[in-house]
């Protein structure tokens, strides 16, 4: 077997064998033979001067396959897949190393891409259909149910896997990411065949997702079956929202009203401390602000605005700089563009491989880039940085409060409203903020940075 060609796909334990086989020749002559000798004549048999060598090209053909593979996952190579699985077939069992999330695998990508012809050759290979990424802790077949890949949803049910989903960060289920987070362009009752087919295959509907599809029939006989429907909360993602602040939220004020009819506590608060009556008037809607006021639902309280602009001229000193966001098609290419022209990046996020946020200066300038931009014109969202953003928030709150309850009294309203878009929270990229929404439709977000 002298110089005999690695193969492409080299198998180290196979090798390993080889060398214990070897080493049994060996010991025939010599019994004091060591292993080492043995993996030294497998190594040089190959062409390589010492075992350590033979190990590193192996390694190093081994992480090449692991992004090639994950390559094929993405873009539905069912060829590329076919080849690179043929003789070892564990990748399919591996977390990708470029995601953001530990325990993302190739049929997470596949099933999220749509790639319906790779998911069932995964499967076929022995990929597990309910793994768990850790990111938002889910099966691929969240992600599959969200984006309407009907097919791919049965493909991984019929492999086994678990149809609630249970456990996800969102707290949402495998029905509510068909019915919440549905694929873009999709109409607002979410993905109706995956749906049906969830619901064949014995998942079950939670007022939440109930309320995505709009069925009064169906809220109404799951609060009779359970009244403490009515008081489950989405996750820390979703500020907390009762089925009330939900309802208002996508403007279903046939559903706010049956809530109501329902029993739902008024006054119960989200995350923020709002209850669903606050929450209708910090956005300025009018008509859930006047169907819950005539449920009986309390006014918030408010703190004293009557020296509001002395109040906002000495906290508009906190605000230290502003920065505007925009949308580009490709963050990464974009922030390689502006560093090549002497910006500097400050920071980048990605998510499953692809940068999804960034940040630029020049000189005292912040300039933020996200995703999902087109050319052509677009509308920019201005950012205020201050180191009193709660201060800011509560007073620009009360201010609205003020205006929405002067409204529902029938007292005339001296100044604009101004509509809360984002509630105070801190995101995932640190620090903490809010956002309104002026006159205009321009978007004002105020943030105040993590503490260094």
């Amino acid at each position: 077997m002298s110089n005999a060609k690695l193969p492409e796909r080299a198998s180290l334990e196979y090798l390993k064998k080889l060398a214990k086989d070897r080493l049994k020749e060996l010991r025939q002559a010599d019994p004091q033979a060591k292993l080492a000798t043995a993996l030294l004549a497998v190594a040089r048999d190959h062409g390589f001067s010492s075992w350590r060598a033979l190990k590193a090209e192996i390694d190093q053909r081994q992480t090449r396959n692991i992004a090639l593979f994950f390559q094929a996952c993405a873009s539905g190579d069912v060829d590329m897949l076919r080849d690179l699985l043929a003789d070892d077939p564990s990748p399919v069992r591996v977390s990708n190393p470029e995601a953001r999330h530990q325990g993302w695998t190739g049929l997470h990508t596949a099933a999220q891409r749509g790639h319906v012809a790779a998911v069932r050759l995964l499967l076929e290979a022995g990929a597990d259909p309910n793994a768990r990424e850790a990111g938002d802790n889910t099966y691929p077949l969240h992600w599959a149910a969200a984006q309407g890949h009907l097919e791919i949803v049965r493909a991984l049910l019929d492999a086994g896997s678990d149809v609630h989903g249970i456990g996800d960060d969102h707290e949402l289920d495998v029905i509510g990411w068909a019915t919440f987070y549905h694929a873009p362009g999709r109409a607002p009752d979410g993905n109706p065949e995956v749906v049906s087919l969830l619901l064949e295959r014995g998942a079950r509907h939670h007022i939440f997702s109930a309320i995505c599809v709009g069925d009064l029939e169906l809220i109404q006989k799951l609060v009779e079956q359970n009244p403490e429907a009515l008081d489950r909360r989405m996750s820390r993602f979703e500020q907390g929202q009762t089925p009330l602040h939900f309802a208002i939220s996508r403007n279903r004020y046939d559903i706010l009203d049956l809530l109501i009819e329902l029993g739902a506590d008024l006054e119960a608060e989200d995350r923020n401390g709002h209850t669903a009556l606050a929450a209708a008037m910090l956005c300025g809607d009018r008509e859930a602000m006047s169907r819950l006021q005539a449920a009986g639902a309390k006014q918030p309280t408010v703190m004293d605005t009557s020296n509001f602009r002395a109040s906002m001229a000495n906290l508009a000193g906190s605000v230290k700089h502003s920065a505007p966001m925009i949308s580009v098609p490709d963050v990464s290419r974009t922030l390689s563009w502006y560093t090549s022209i002497g910006f500097k990046e400050i920071a980048r996020n990605e998510d499953n491989g692809v940068v999804n946020w960034g940040l630029l200066s020049f000189g005292k300038a912040d300039l933020m880039l996200t995703v999902d931009g087109k050319e052509g014109s677009h509308d920019v969202s201005i950012w205020f940085y201050t180191d009193q953003v709660d201060n800011l928030y509560q007073l620009l709150k009360s201010r609205q409060l003020e205006a929405a309850q002067a409204g529902l009294a029938g007292q005339p309203d001296h100044h604009h409203g101004i509509e809360f878009v984002q509630h105070i929270y801190n995101p995932f990229y640190g620090g903490r903020k809010f956002g309104v929404r002026d006159l205009n439709g321009y978007t004002l977000n105020f943030r105040q940075p993590p503490e260094s």
